[in-house]
Order: C-alpha cells, then structure tokens, then sequence
C-alpha cells in the first residue's frame, strides 16, 4: 500500500490570506480611524505673544493648549532684550492643540562707533557706513567754499559716537551755497555779530532789548540757536542786553 504524500504548499494560502488581512488592517487604521480621530481633536487660536518677554509668551502659549518650540536669538535695536520678534505660525491662526510655536527672541542691537569718512566721496562715504552696519537717513549741503563741492565734510552724529546697528547717519557733503550750521553769537557784542552774520550771507532780523547784568550791548538770546541749520540769506533775530531799568 502507497503512501500519500504531504502536498507541498498546503500553509501558503492561510499565510497568504493572513497577510493581506494585516495589510487590510493598516490601510483601514491609516485611512479611516486616524483621520476620523485627528480631525476631531481640538483646535485653538494661535495667541500675539510679539513684544512680550520670552516667560510671558511662553504662559500664553501654554494657556492656549500650544507648545513651546525652537527659539532663536537675534540681533534687533527696537525690540527690547529677551522680548519676542517674530513667531512662527503668525498669530490667529487655528492649529491643532498641541502644535509647537517657534519664536524669535531679541538680543538687543549691536553697538558700533561712527567711522571717521570726512575728506571722502559721498560714494565711498556711503559704503563705509553701509559696512559698518548703519543706515543713510540722507544726505545734506554743508555750505564750504573752501572745499571741493561733493566732499564729505562730517557725519551727523559725528564720528566717534556710539550707535545702535541699523541706525540712520546724515551726511554732510561741501557745497558752494546750501545749508550750513548756525554759528554761535551769544555773549558778543552786537555790532561782531552782526559782522559775521554779513559774513556768513545771513540777514539780521529783530533786536530786541532786555535788562541784564552781562555788559550792555551783548547778545544774551539768539534764534536760530548754535548749530541749528540755516541757508543763505535766512533771517536772525537776537536780544541783547541792556542796562538795568533800561528796556
């Protein structure tokens, strides 16, 4: 009597039936279940934490269902040290709770000194600034006959003064007829002052006298004030002192 033998293969289509269940399984998981519980999660509203200080923006995020993400420090003049610059979402926006909130705290600004470009082009003056991590807020005539027209003759703030980086500088550059700084008059007597203002293609206005101890005659009051920026043919008024009792 013949023995039958053990078909080979009898354990391929369980297996393989078992298999197409688990693949069945996960695409049902991953298609239907997962989108039917994610989309029912809670949503909540992104809060304005920019300006706030780091802790505090962190609360409020917090309180809003939200987590704090990766924070950045950057260099900012305006915004105070350790306040929030930037986040990322930008605020309103309705996420799922629990969503990581990115923010960019500042560090303050970098501080620079003024660089010296009197004697340059205006080009070559702009560039260094630029370089040195200023702005041009603009660029005005210094009226200066006695250099060439378009050389730079100072800065305003000056050089050697200490600004914030991003800061705006003017420039003053030599001009033939243009703005020029006022000239200082007070404490000399009238008739000097009137002298350098003829001097200076400025027109003497109104004088007017006040009782003072300082020597009668003197300028005590001038307007324009010192440094105050005139063009040729402006008008300057002064009061000059005059005895006690006298008016």
């Amino acid at each position: 009597m013949r023995r039958s033998r053990p078909r080979r293969g009898h354990w391929f289509v369980p297996l393989l039936i078992a298999v197409l269940g688990f693949a069945l399984l996960i695409v049902v998981f991953n298609w239907i279940v997962m989108p039917f519980v994610v989309g029912r999660g809670r949503e909540t509203t992104i809060p304005n934490v920019i300006g706030l200080d780091r802790f505090a923006a962190e609360e409020s995020l917090l309180r809003a269902g939200l987590r704090l993400g990766e924070v950045r420090s950057v260099s900012n003049a305006t915004v105070p040290p350790d306040h929030v610059v930037a986040q990322h979402p930008d605020p309103g926006q309705q996420v799922k709770a629990g969503r990581q909130v990115f923010l960019d705290v500042s560090r303050g600004g970098a501080r620079f000194r003024v660089p010296h470009v009197e004697g340059l082009t205006l080009a070559r003056a702009t560039a260094l600034l630029t370089e040195s991590g200023f702005s041009i807020a603009g660029v005005e005539s210094l009226r200066t006959p006695s250099l060439p027209p378009g050389q730079v003759v100072a800065t305003r703030p000056p050089a050697g003064v200490e600004m914030s980086e991003g800061e705006g500088i003017f420039i003053q550059v030599a001009s033939r007829v243009g703005n020029f700084p006022m000239p200082n008059l007070v404490g000399m007597s009238l008739e000097t002052a009137q002298g350098i203002l003829i001097s200076q293609g400025l027109t003497l206005g109104e004088v007017k006298h006040a009782p003072s101890d300082e020597p009668a005659g003197n300028v005590l009051i001038q307007y324009p004030e010192e440094g105050m920026t005139v063009r040729d043919l402006d008008t300057v008024s002064l009061i000059v002192a005059a005895a006690p009792g006298k008016k």
